[in-house]
């Protein structure tokens, strides 16, 4: 089976590479597990100073596979339980790393995609990026702490309506709004991307991870406690008949793996 996830570096920059470009880098337990290996192998290793997460393909991340859900609740209910487990794990793991977290947004990040690309320190997108937030649509809540760090950066008014109304964000909408740092060309969003991360650690390294851990201090005591308390909502949430229904109609109208949620 080929690799979802690769980890290479330039330098002291870490490279985190989603590579299942053919599904959209569509999110489920194998893309979690390698995805958590390599932040792993990061956070084990003193060479690296900051690490860029990044995608191949037209998107960043598609969210969860809906074809793969649907087919997984109808052989267990645990199988969603187990899902959300492991893109959790991964989701802490990022914010773990002592180190900043870039990530380098082109074409869609969608549910989980977006979750994934807010939990990383800073965003540089494409200006063809768009912030699919799609739960609602779906009639379930978010997950991948979505909810936790769009309402520790915009507050609790503008994440709800986000999360309720919003079907996405253009970059240049996530970038009024503080999601995104950079916005750069298509064509330079790589470059772009390594220029920041470059200028971000143009800083002694002992501040650079002094810094992160300040800032992230108080909020990251909650992230787990939140992400227990998220999963068990979206669960409430996919048990109901509206869920069902909606799933069932995404996945009757898609010929690809692609969804907005996990």
């Amino acid at each position: 089976m080929e690799s979802k996830i690769t980890l290479t570096s330039s330098d002291d920059i870490a490279f985190v590479t989603m590579v299942d470009e053919a599904r959209a880098n569509a999110i489920d337990k194998v893309f979690c597990d390698e995805l958590l290996g390599a932040l792993r192998e990061v956070e084990g290793s003193s060479k690296y100073r900051a690490v860029i997460l990044q995608a191949k393909g037209r998107i960043f991340s598609a969210g969860g596979d809906l074809r793969q859900i649907s087919d997984g609740l109808q052989r267990s209910d645990a199988y969603l339980e187990s899902l959300i487990s492991a893109l959790n794990a991964t989701i802490v793991a990022l914010r773990r790393l002592p180190i900043p977290v870039i990530a380098s947004v082109q074409g869609a990040a969608a549910g989980a995609g977006f979750s994934l690309a807010m939990a990383c320190d800073l965003v540089v997108a494409s200006s063809a990026a768009r912030f699919v937030v799609g739960y609602a649509k779906l009639g379930t809540s978010s997950d991948g702490g979505l909810s936790f760090h769009l309402a520790r950066r915009l507050g609790a008014a503008r994440a709800l309506e986000i999360l309720l109304t919003r079907d996405s964000l253009s970059a240049g909408e996530a970038g009024q709004l503080g999601l995104v740092q950079r916005i750069a060309e298509p064509a330079s969003l790589q470059e772009a991307s390594l220029a920041f991360a470059r200028k971000v650690i143009d800083v002694p390294a002992a501040a650079v991870r002094e810094m992160k851990s300040l800032v992230g201090m108080v909020a990251e005591d909650n992230l787990e406690r939140h992400l227990e308390q998220e999963k068990h909502a979206f669960l409430r949430c996919a048990s109901t008949q509206a869920f069902s229904q909606r799933v069932a109609q995404f996945v009757a109208g898609s010929d690809s793996p692609r969804n907005a949620s996990t």
